[in-house]
């Protein structure tokens, strides 16, 4: 499908090590407890949040939050896969292995969404990269264009309007005042190419960032070639010394070829293997050559942010528009979209004594909106062309959102937090063809929120909090269609009747430091009402939503360990360290058709871990493991299951001088068979294409180059 562009090789890319990959936002000793005070008084960064003012915001969280600062990685970032793959309470499965449409999941929210692209609110410097009505292509964010990533897992994520059982993650910039100019490029197996471009450089009252950057993948399995090119870049200006502005500018164009979904047996045989290699009936009818699954998107993003401080005030006003083209070839149909979304925030931010010893203040508000044209067409079997369209479409989802905060110290050790959360969301609509009636649709919630933080030494707190949260389905699950495999003329479009999807949840947890110890432990129970349960059926080409009547549970554990095991360790300036991620995931049925039956798409249990050995002249060596110890069940009556695995990694660096750093990354180096994810069904059959191969062995090389 794509052309197998020799393009150069500018071998090279950023290997930034850092002794560990600290994500956790667990204990990090320079942080005192008054340093929101000093933040607050460096009126003249141009960049916000600094990296202080982020750790300090995610500290008084009552609740799990995950901060990445992206210069600690010490391997690829071609992915939001690279960037959040080994963080607690963020599950994420590979697809295809390119730069796809990996499965997001944080706490169960969004999983069944197919495709996926549901559950967590996506910010790009505090500004929304969802729809309006909450869906995504995670394919776009290139996370080599951010400083930090911040977490904010289930109700956490209220100051950025995320109403989802998820949460939010919010990717800030680089930009002029915390980067350098930078070249890197990599070489991987199966002829993956990377190569990126980045331009920093600021003045007295001003700054600028540029980055160009593509990454291509011929694809580990058949017909799964993947290409994405993006452009970033952002100016600041401090128009005095209490008023900042920014302007962003963003593009993307993400391609990537569908290799579909195979039945267990030939996923064992040959993982490369597709519908099509074979002369079953069913490779016959599924012939993905000549059907020729693929997504092929487009975006493009302008947004501005000014900042105005005051004493201990703040106001932070925000607007953005996005355009986006879209075109989801599936074996059976075409969705074709084009989006135009736009929207505007504004917070305000004080701090005193007004009641406590310390108080702060937020209330924001933001509203958005999204207009949609959506047209449906038949895909011909034989060639992969447009056949008739089933259906047209004027789709309009907004949003009105208001937050309000008041965190208060009630003594040196004790913070509480409330909160609250008004959404009124709208989702129309409007048939062209006038062969199925429309429908509007409108849904308000409260969601409240009180937590409690207890910093029992400066680097180590306990929390607690109890919330709601109420989601509005999208038009994906709104609207659904049905196409006749074997005579794609028989097809139909739907409209369902949803309602949000509610939960309220309970947290404890806590981070902090304990003798050469970083911990960070959250601890939740999520009781979901008329959860959004998508399955699809037959061949795994026709799926339809429904709010799960019975009720839900989604329950569970996420942990990590960060440890200093030892110093001068076989040499002098040696140090050796390890980090530990468990994800325990219990999501179950409470009732009803499922009863007591495990929720597909999320393994139980899920290991990650990795031994750091560094050197103080700049070598890192990481040997590292995924380890799911329990199958998986793939249907919601848990009739069949993917497999356990144990896939073994290594991280290398070297930091050759101040500006030149190399890395190799291995994966799966014990050519470990599994199935990397699936599709979901309400009960499923061997025979049928249900798994998706995990990858073989694999390495990647690079280098970076600042200047």
């Amino acid at each position: 499908m794509f052309p197998r562009h020799n393009k150069l090789t500018i071998c090279y890319l950023t290997a930034c090590i850092a002794a560990a990959s600290c994500t956790a936002v667990a204990a990090n000793d320079d942080i005192a407890i008054d340093e929101h005070i000093e933040v607050r008084s460096k009126v003249q960064q141009r960049a916000f949040p600094t990296l202080p003012e982020a750790r300090d915001e995610l500290r008084k969280i009552a609740g799990g939050i995950n901060l990445v600062e992206l210069d600690k990685l010490p391997a690829r970032q071609a992915t939001l896969q690279d960037a959040l793959g080994f963080e607690p309470g963020v599950m994420m499965q590979s697809f295809f292995g390119g730069n796809d449409q990996p499965r997001l999941n944080i706490r169960g929210s969004g999983v069944q969404s197919n495709p996926v692209n549901r559950g967590v609110q996506l910010l790009y410097d505090g500004l929304p990269i969802n729809a309006s009505d909450g869906s995504f292509v995670i394919g776009f964010l290139d996370p080599k264009s951010a400083n930090m990533i911040s977490v904010y897992r289930g109700a956490n994520g209220l100051r950025y309007g995320a109403t989802t059982l998820g949460g939010a993650i919010n990717m800030m910039a680089r930009n002029g005042t915390n980067s350098q100019s930078a070249i890197r490029a990599e070489y991987g197996s199966d002829n993956r190419l990377g190569a990126s471009l980045q331009l920093a450089g600021q003045e007295k009252t001003w700054d600028y960032f540029l980055s160009a950057g593509s990454d291509s993948y011929d694809g580990y399995r058949h017909h799964s070639e993947s290409e994405r090119s993006n452009f970033s870049g952002n100016f600041g200006y401090a128009f005095s010394n209490n008023i900042y502005n920014r302007t962003y500018i963003n593009y993307s164009d993400n391609t990537f070829e569908i290799p579909f979904v195979v039945p267990k047996a030939r996923a064992l045989a040959d993982p490369k293997l597709v519908m099509g290699d074979g002369d079953t009936p069913m490779d016959i009818l599924l012939n993905v050559y000549q059907r020729d699954p693929h997504r092929d998107s487009q975006q493009m993003r302008l947004a501005n942010k000014t900042r105005i401080s005051n004493g201990n005030s703040l106001q932070e006003i925000g607007l953005f528009y996005q355009q986006v083209d879209d075109t989801f070839t599936a074996p059976l149909k075409h969705n074709v979209t084009d989006s135009q979304d736009y929207g505007l925030e504004y917070a305000f931010m004080t701090s005193g004594d007004y009641v406590s010893q310390e108080d702060d203040f937020l209330v924001s508000l933001s509203v958005n909106r999204s207009d949609m044209d959506r047209d449906y067409y038949a895909n011909n079997p034989q060639n992969g062309d447009r056949m008739q369209r089933l259906g047209s479409q004027e789709l309009t989802a907004n949003n009105a959102i208001l937050a309000l905060q008041w965190q208060a110290e009630l003594s040196q050790h004790w913070q509480l937090v409330t909160a609250a959360q008004w959404v009124s969301s709208n989702r129309d609509i409007k048939d062209n063809t006038l062969t199925t009636p429309g429908q509007d649709k409108h849904y308000t919630s409260l969601n409240p929120k009180l937590g409690i933080n207890y910093h029992f030494s400066q680097d180590s707190r306990l929390f607690a909090n109890i919330s709601s949260t109420a989601e509005a389905p999208t038009f994906w699950e709104l609207v659904s269609t049905n196409v006749s495999p074997k005579n794609p003329q028989v097809a139909s479009v739907k409209i369902n009747d949803l309602d949000k999807q509610k939960a309220t949840t309970i947290e404890v947890g806590g981070t902090g430091r304990y003798q050469g110890l970083d911990w960070n432990l959250a601890i939740y129970r999520s009781d979901v009402d008329d959860e959004l349960i998508s399955v699809v059926s037959d061949f795994a080409v026709n799926g339809q939503t429904e709010n799960y009547q019975a009720g839900t549970v989604h329950q569970g554990v996420e942990l990590e360990l960060l440890a200093d095991i030892a110093s001068d360790f076989i040499i002098d300036g040696a140090t050796l360290g390890a980090k530990l991620v468990y994800n325990y995931s219990d999501f179950y049925f409470d009732g009803g058709k499922y009863g007591g039956k495990q929720i597909a798409g999320i393994p139980e249990h899920l290991i990650q871990a990795e031994l750091q050995f560094s050197t103080d002249n700049g070598f890192y060596l990481a040997p590292n493991i995924r380890w799911q110890p329990d199958q998986a069940p793939v249907d919601h009556a848990n009739s069949q299951y993917q497999d356990d695995y144990l896939l073994v990694g290594v991280k290398a660096a070297y930091q050759v001088n101040n500006d030149l750093r190399i890395y190799l990354e291995g994966e799966n180096l014990t050519d470990e068979t599994y199935q990397t994810s699936y599709v979901i069904r309400g009960f499923s059959s061997e025979q049928q294409p249900t798994f998706l191969p995990g990858f073989g062995p694999s390495f990647t090389l690079g280098m970076n180059f600042r200047f």
